[in-house]
């Protein structure tokens, strides 16, 4: 019974090690900075295995562009990372219609900055600026037709009209 408990106590020792040693080696990544990133007018092409493409990552002198699309071929969504700051993007996601449905800015993997949603027919839904994940200015909503419901005036998150 001690020879158990002993060996059982071992076990769970060395788990608890090679746990904590796991955890320890993970990376968080904000953007782009892990991605290969093409030469300039060079692409990088991955494909599905039914040999549809998956993956499109393009660059110029200025911006780094990954576009990823369904299996089925339509283009699912497209991230613009500024050369100079990989950790921030511009994230565009389209409707399976491919009318887009989000346009929103990230830096360090928080939404900060221009931020538009769009109803599946591609007019707006609601547009404006996010400050560190919080509400900022004016926030614009729209209903299916593209017509202007209401105006809201955000201070660091809060409602303030």
């Amino acid at each position: 019974n001690m020879k158990k408990t002993l060996s059982l106590l071992i076990i769970t020792l060395f788990s608890t090690i090679t746990f904590a040693q796991k955890r320890n080696q993970i990376e968080i990544t904000y953007g782009a900075e892990k991605e290969i990133i093409p030469k300039i007018g060079d692409s990088i092409k991955e494909y599905f295995p039914n040999k549809t493409l998956r993956k499109l990552k393009f660059r110029d002198l200025n911006k780094f562009t990954i576009q990823e699309f369904k299996n089925t071929g339509e283009i699912y969504k497209s991230i613009v990372f500024p050369i100079k700051n990989l950790k921030n993007k511009t994230l565009t996601k389209y409707h399976s219609n491919g009318n887009i449905i989000l346009i929103a800015n990230y830096n360090k993997g928080i939404v900060n900055g221009y931020f538009q949603k769009f109803h599946d027919n591609g007019k707006p839904m609601r547009i404006g600026y996010y400050e560190k994940t919080k509400k900022v200015g004016e926030w614009k909503y729209f209903n299916k037709k593209g017509e202007l419901l209401k105006k809201e005036n955000y201070k660091k998150g809060k409602l303030v009209e």
